[in-house]
Protein backbone atom coordinates (compact mmCIF):
# COMPACT_ATOMS: atom_id res chain seq x y z
CA UNK A 1 0.00 0.00 0.00
CA UNK A 2 1.28 3.47 -0.86
CA UNK A 3 2.50 5.59 2.03
CA UNK A 4 3.15 9.29 2.56
CA UNK A 5 6.16 10.61 4.46
CA UNK A 6 5.30 12.89 7.37
CA UNK A 7 7.46 15.91 8.23
CA UNK A 8 8.82 14.07 11.28
CA UNK A 9 10.23 11.34 9.02
CA UNK A 10 7.63 8.66 9.77
CA UNK A 11 5.50 7.09 7.04
CA UNK A 12 1.73 6.73 7.09
CA UNK A 13 -0.37 4.51 4.80
CA UNK A 14 -2.26 6.80 2.41
CA UNK A 15 -5.55 4.94 2.77
CA UNK A 16 -6.84 4.46 6.30
CA UNK A 17 -9.91 2.72 7.66
CA UNK A 18 -12.29 5.12 9.38
CA UNK A 19 -14.20 3.81 12.38
CA UNK A 20 -16.45 6.75 13.29
CA UNK A 21 -20.07 5.61 13.76
CA UNK A 22 -19.35 2.00 12.76
CA UNK A 23 -22.06 -0.18 14.24
CA UNK A 24 -24.03 2.87 15.32
CA UNK A 25 -27.29 1.06 14.60
CA UNK A 26 -26.07 -2.11 16.30
CA UNK A 27 -24.68 -0.79 19.60
CA UNK A 28 -22.58 -3.94 19.55
CA UNK A 29 -18.86 -3.85 20.30
CA UNK A 30 -18.48 -7.30 18.75
CA UNK A 31 -19.86 -5.97 15.47
CA UNK A 32 -17.29 -3.16 15.48
CA UNK A 33 -14.45 -5.57 16.19
CA UNK A 34 -15.57 -7.91 13.41
CA UNK A 35 -15.86 -5.01 10.94
CA UNK A 36 -12.34 -3.82 11.75
CA UNK A 37 -11.09 -7.40 11.39
CA UNK A 38 -12.65 -7.51 7.91
CA UNK A 39 -10.76 -4.34 7.05
CA UNK A 40 -7.51 -5.80 8.36
CA UNK A 41 -8.08 -8.96 6.34
CA UNK A 42 -8.64 -6.80 3.25
CA UNK A 43 -5.23 -5.18 3.77
CA UNK A 44 -5.79 -2.03 5.85
CA UNK A 45 -3.01 -1.26 8.29
CA UNK A 46 -3.89 2.38 9.03
CA UNK A 47 -6.78 2.46 11.54
CA UNK A 48 -8.37 5.76 12.57
CA UNK A 49 -10.29 5.94 15.83
CA UNK A 50 -10.92 8.43 18.67
CA UNK A 51 -11.86 8.41 22.32
CA UNK A 52 -15.18 10.01 21.39
CA UNK A 53 -16.09 7.18 19.01
CA UNK A 54 -16.40 4.79 21.94
CA UNK A 55 -14.79 1.97 19.95
CA UNK A 56 -11.10 2.06 20.86
CA UNK A 57 -11.47 -1.15 22.83
CA UNK A 58 -12.97 -2.92 19.81
CA UNK A 59 -10.27 -1.58 17.48
CA UNK A 60 -7.55 -2.75 19.86
CA UNK A 61 -9.14 -6.18 20.20
CA UNK A 62 -9.32 -6.53 16.41
CA UNK A 63 -5.61 -5.75 16.13
CA UNK A 64 -4.81 -8.37 18.76
CA UNK A 65 -7.03 -11.01 17.19
CA UNK A 66 -5.61 -10.37 13.73
CA UNK A 67 -2.38 -12.10 14.71
CA UNK A 68 -0.41 -9.38 12.92
CA UNK A 69 2.39 -7.66 14.83
CA UNK A 70 1.48 -4.30 16.35
CA UNK A 71 4.40 -2.70 14.51
CA UNK A 72 2.69 -3.41 11.19
CA UNK A 73 -0.20 -1.08 12.09
CA UNK A 74 -0.50 2.68 12.10
CA UNK A 75 -3.09 3.58 14.74
CA UNK A 76 -4.48 7.10 15.07
CA UNK A 77 -6.60 8.29 17.97
CA UNK A 78 -7.71 11.69 19.25
CA UNK A 79 -8.24 13.75 22.41
CA UNK A 80 -11.82 14.99 22.71
CA UNK A 81 -12.82 18.54 23.68
CA UNK A 82 -13.94 17.63 27.20
CA UNK A 83 -10.53 15.99 27.73
CA UNK A 84 -8.45 18.99 26.66
CA UNK A 85 -6.11 20.74 29.07
CA UNK A 86 -2.68 19.67 30.32
CA UNK A 87 -3.29 16.97 32.91
CA UNK A 88 -6.54 15.79 31.36
CA UNK A 89 -4.85 15.27 27.98
CA UNK A 90 -2.15 13.15 29.64
CA UNK A 91 -4.88 11.10 31.28
CA UNK A 92 -6.88 10.89 28.06
CA UNK A 93 -4.09 9.18 26.13
CA UNK A 94 -3.36 6.87 29.05
CA UNK A 95 -7.00 5.77 28.95
CA UNK A 96 -7.00 5.46 25.15
CA UNK A 97 -3.91 3.26 25.21
CA UNK A 98 -5.49 1.06 27.87
CA UNK A 99 -8.58 0.59 25.71
CA UNK A 100 -6.50 0.00 22.58
CA UNK A 101 -4.29 -2.45 24.51
CA UNK A 102 -1.13 -0.91 23.09
CA UNK A 103 1.89 0.94 24.46
CA UNK A 104 1.71 3.86 22.02
CA UNK A 105 -0.36 5.67 19.43
CA UNK A 106 1.26 6.18 16.05
CA UNK A 107 -0.54 9.50 15.67
CA UNK A 108 -2.33 11.51 18.34
CA UNK A 109 -4.64 14.33 17.25
CA UNK A 110 -6.48 17.20 18.87
CA UNK A 111 -9.98 16.24 17.72
CA UNK A 112 -11.38 19.80 17.46
CA UNK A 113 -9.91 23.24 18.05
CA UNK A 114 -10.72 24.55 21.52
CA UNK A 115 -8.75 27.83 21.48
CA UNK A 116 -8.83 28.40 25.24
CA UNK A 117 -7.21 25.01 25.82
CA UNK A 118 -4.93 24.73 22.80
CA UNK A 119 -1.68 25.67 24.54
CA UNK A 120 -1.88 23.36 27.59
CA UNK A 121 -3.30 20.56 25.44
CA UNK A 122 -0.46 20.78 22.94
CA UNK A 123 2.17 21.03 25.68
CA UNK A 124 0.77 17.82 27.15
CA UNK A 125 0.94 16.18 23.73
CA UNK A 126 4.57 17.23 23.40
CA UNK A 127 5.28 15.52 26.72
CA UNK A 128 3.51 12.38 25.52
CA UNK A 129 5.63 12.48 22.38
CA UNK A 130 8.85 12.85 24.38
CA UNK A 131 7.86 9.78 26.40
CA UNK A 132 7.25 7.73 23.25
CA UNK A 133 3.53 7.34 23.93
CA UNK A 134 2.53 9.36 20.85
CA UNK A 135 4.92 8.81 17.97
CA UNK A 136 3.57 11.67 15.82
CA UNK A 137 1.38 14.66 16.70
CA UNK A 138 -1.33 16.30 14.64
CA UNK A 139 -4.60 18.14 14.45
CA UNK A 140 -8.16 17.59 13.31
CA UNK A 141 -10.61 20.23 12.07
CA UNK A 142 -8.15 23.07 12.78
CA UNK A 143 -8.68 26.32 10.89
CA UNK A 144 -5.88 28.58 9.68
CA UNK A 145 -6.25 30.85 12.72
CA UNK A 146 -6.07 27.86 15.07
CA UNK A 147 -2.89 26.64 13.40
CA UNK A 148 -1.32 30.09 13.51
CA UNK A 149 -2.10 30.30 17.24
CA UNK A 150 -0.50 26.91 17.90
CA UNK A 151 2.62 27.58 15.85
CA UNK A 152 3.45 30.59 18.04
CA UNK A 153 4.34 28.33 20.96
CA UNK A 154 4.66 24.76 19.65
CA UNK A 155 8.10 23.25 20.14
CA UNK A 156 7.02 20.20 18.13
CA UNK A 157 5.16 21.17 14.98
CA UNK A 158 2.01 19.25 13.97
CA UNK A 159 2.57 16.99 10.96
CA UNK A 160 -1.07 16.35 10.04
CA UNK A 161 -4.48 18.03 9.88
CA UNK A 162 -7.57 15.92 9.33
CA UNK A 163 -10.39 17.86 7.66
CA UNK A 164 -13.83 17.30 6.26
CA UNK A 165 -12.71 17.32 2.65
CA UNK A 166 -14.55 15.99 -0.41
CA UNK A 167 -15.43 17.28 -3.90
CA UNK A 168 -18.19 19.52 -2.54
CA UNK A 169 -15.98 20.93 0.22
CA UNK A 170 -12.43 21.05 -1.11
CA UNK A 171 -11.00 23.51 1.45
CA UNK A 172 -8.30 24.38 -1.09
CA UNK A 173 -6.92 27.45 0.69
CA UNK A 174 -6.72 25.70 4.05
CA UNK A 175 -5.13 22.65 2.44
CA UNK A 176 -2.49 24.77 0.75
CA UNK A 177 -1.77 26.54 4.04
CA UNK A 178 -1.38 23.23 5.88
CA UNK A 179 0.98 21.91 3.26
CA UNK A 180 3.03 25.13 3.40
CA UNK A 181 3.48 24.48 7.14
CA UNK A 182 4.63 20.91 6.66
CA UNK A 183 1.32 19.24 7.46
CA UNK A 184 -0.13 16.38 5.46
CA UNK A 185 -3.85 16.88 4.82
CA UNK A 186 -6.16 14.01 5.67
CA UNK A 187 -9.79 13.68 4.61
CA UNK A 188 -12.56 12.47 6.85
CA UNK A 189 -15.87 11.72 5.14
CA UNK A 190 -13.94 11.81 1.84
CA UNK A 191 -17.00 10.76 -0.15
CA UNK A 192 -19.19 13.47 1.34
CA UNK A 193 -21.61 10.72 2.26
CA UNK A 194 -22.21 11.62 5.89
CA UNK A 195 -25.69 12.32 7.17
CA UNK A 196 -24.97 14.87 9.88
CA UNK A 197 -26.58 17.79 8.06
CA UNK A 198 -29.77 18.46 6.18
CA UNK A 199 -28.14 18.46 2.74
CA UNK A 200 -30.22 16.32 0.40
CA UNK A 201 -28.78 13.09 -0.95
CA UNK A 202 -28.89 14.38 -4.51
CA UNK A 203 -26.58 17.23 -3.44
CA UNK A 204 -23.77 14.85 -2.54
CA UNK A 205 -20.62 14.19 -4.59
CA UNK A 206 -21.40 10.50 -5.09
CA UNK A 207 -24.32 11.49 -7.35
CA UNK A 208 -22.56 14.31 -9.21
CA UNK A 209 -22.62 13.92 -13.01
CA UNK A 210 -18.89 14.58 -13.30
CA UNK A 211 -18.04 11.84 -10.79
CA UNK A 212 -20.55 9.39 -12.28
CA UNK A 213 -19.23 9.97 -15.81
CA UNK A 214 -15.65 9.31 -14.71
CA UNK A 215 -16.72 6.15 -12.88
CA UNK A 216 -18.36 4.90 -16.09
CA UNK A 217 -15.27 5.79 -18.14
CA UNK A 218 -12.88 3.86 -15.90
CA UNK A 219 -15.41 1.15 -14.95
CA UNK A 220 -14.95 1.71 -11.24
CA UNK A 221 -17.23 3.00 -8.49
CA UNK A 222 -17.90 6.67 -7.78
CA UNK A 223 -16.21 6.16 -4.43
CA UNK A 224 -13.05 4.91 -6.10
CA UNK A 225 -12.98 8.00 -8.35
CA UNK A 226 -13.14 10.34 -5.35
CA UNK A 227 -10.54 8.43 -3.36
CA UNK A 228 -8.21 8.35 -6.35
CA UNK A 229 -8.61 12.13 -6.74
CA UNK A 230 -7.49 12.58 -3.15
CA UNK A 231 -4.58 10.18 -3.49
CA UNK A 232 -3.34 11.87 -6.66
CA UNK A 233 -3.53 15.19 -4.79
CA UNK A 234 -1.21 13.66 -2.12
CA UNK A 235 -3.81 13.57 0.64
CA UNK A 236 -4.56 10.86 3.19
CA UNK A 237 -8.06 9.39 2.91
CA UNK A 238 -10.04 7.81 5.74
CA UNK A 239 -13.07 6.13 4.15
CA UNK A 240 -15.47 4.27 6.41
CA UNK A 241 -17.47 1.28 5.23
CA UNK A 242 -19.22 -1.68 6.75
CA UNK A 243 -19.85 -3.71 3.57
CA UNK A 244 -17.33 -6.30 2.41
CA UNK A 245 -17.38 -5.05 -1.18
CA UNK A 246 -16.75 -1.39 -0.33
CA UNK A 247 -14.10 -2.21 2.26
CA UNK A 248 -12.15 -4.01 -0.45
CA UNK A 249 -12.94 -1.57 -3.28
CA UNK A 250 -11.65 1.42 -1.33
CA UNK A 251 -8.18 -0.13 -1.43
CA UNK A 252 -8.32 -1.07 -5.11
CA UNK A 253 -7.26 2.14 -6.83
CA UNK A 254 -4.29 1.03 -8.92
CA UNK A 255 -6.14 0.08 -12.11
CA UNK A 256 -6.61 3.67 -13.33
CA UNK A 257 -5.13 7.15 -13.17
CA UNK A 258 -7.08 10.38 -13.51
CA UNK A 259 -5.74 12.94 -15.97
CA UNK A 260 -4.74 16.42 -14.84
CA UNK A 261 -7.84 17.79 -16.56
CA UNK A 262 -10.06 15.33 -14.70
CA UNK A 263 -8.44 16.22 -11.39
CA UNK A 264 -9.08 19.89 -12.12
CA UNK A 265 -12.73 19.19 -12.97
CA UNK A 266 -13.25 17.51 -9.61
CA UNK A 267 -11.46 20.39 -7.88
CA UNK A 268 -14.00 22.68 -9.53
CA UNK A 269 -17.02 20.94 -8.01
CA UNK A 270 -16.63 22.74 -4.68
CA UNK A 271 -19.87 24.08 -3.16
CA UNK A 272 -18.63 24.64 0.41
CA UNK A 273 -21.10 22.00 1.56
CA UNK A 274 -20.35 20.73 5.04
CA UNK A 275 -21.95 17.45 6.10
CA UNK A 276 -20.30 17.47 9.52
CA UNK A 277 -19.60 19.98 12.26
CA UNK A 278 -18.34 23.49 11.62
CA UNK A 279 -15.12 24.26 13.55
CA UNK A 280 -16.42 27.80 14.17
CA UNK A 281 -19.08 26.42 16.51
CA UNK A 282 -18.62 22.67 16.98
CA UNK A 283 -16.23 22.86 19.92
CA UNK A 284 -18.84 24.72 21.99
CA UNK A 285 -21.42 22.04 21.27
CA UNK A 286 -18.87 19.27 21.88
CA UNK A 287 -18.41 20.37 25.48
CA UNK A 288 -21.90 19.00 26.14
CA UNK A 289 -20.92 15.60 24.73
CA UNK A 290 -18.57 13.65 27.00
CA UNK A 291 -16.49 10.66 25.90
CA UNK A 292 -18.46 7.37 26.10
CA UNK A 293 -17.54 5.25 29.09
CA UNK A 294 -16.79 2.05 27.20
Amino acid sequence: MQSIKLADGRSIPQIGFGTAAIGEMHQDDGYVKDTVLKAIDAGYRHLDTASFYGNERSVGQAVLESGIAREQFFITTKVWDTQQGYQSTLTALEQSLERLQTDYADLYLVHWPYPEKTRPTWQAMEKLHSEGLAKSLGLSNFRKTDIQQLLKFAEIKPVYNQLELHPYHTQSQLSEFCQSKGMVVSCWSPLGSGSWSGVAKDEKPITDDTIVTLAEKYQVSVGQIILKWDCQRDRIVIPKSESDDNIKANLQLDSFTLTDDELDKIDGLNKNHRYGGDPDTAWKDNLNNPVPSR
